[in-house]
């Protein structure tokens, strides 16, 4: 158990210093010896746990990734947009330090889109639910539309160090979402 605990400990350290030199440089610039120096972990304990540093950068998302879906999947469910856009914001804030590294400067662009498109199934869904005359692919063309938009709200947000409550971010987000459906 006592093992556990170190390990733990040492990813833990690894993370936080990484995610401190992600915010000040991209990942293909961090190296192992500069990230050891910062956790204070030698270079041997992060080969135990880590084959590089684009390794550990995969986790941190994967896990990211991980979270916002597994919590989506009881929220969404026969849930509102409100409640939806909610858990997004609360998850947010709840990984602070990973989302300001992962929409920060230096963070994979790449990564906010992936998880944007994983969210479109069941958003869709949603709002099948709340327009069931509308087709398939204006949903699907309001989904890209507010999916990105929403995505540049959020990226402002944590930038911004999260300076507007979530509530209300969520609340903006579900406003301008119910004004896109009520335009189609």
């Amino acid at each position: 158990m006592k093992q556990d605990h170190r390990v733990r400990l040492t990813k833990l350290l690894l993370r936080e210093g990484f995610l401190d030199l992600l915010l000040e440089k991209p990942v293909s610039k961090i190296t192992v010896k500069e990230l050891c120096e910062k956790a204070d972990v030698n270079r041997a304990t992060f080969y135990a746990h880590y084959r590089d540093i684009f390794d550990l950068h995969e986790e941190i998302e994967r896990d990211l990734a991980h979270t916002i879906m597994r919590s989506l999947s009881t929220t969404l469910p026969g849930k509102s947009l409100s409640a939806f856009s909610n858990e997004i914001c609360r998850i947010i804030v709840d990984n602070e330090r990973s989302c300001q590294a992962i929409f920060g400067e230096h963070g994979d662009p790449e990564f906010p889109l992936r998880v944007v498109e994983t969210l479109r199934e069941s958003s869709v869904a949603l709002w099948r639910q709340q327009r069931p005359e509308l087709p398939e692919a204006e949903l699907d063309r309001l989904y890209t539309f507010m999916a990105n938009g929403c995505l540049a709200v959020v990226r402002a947000w944590v930038q911004d160090d999260m300076a507007d409550s979530p509530e209300d971010i969520a609340r903006f987000i579900e406003k301008m979402t119910d004004s896109g459906l009520a335009a189609l």
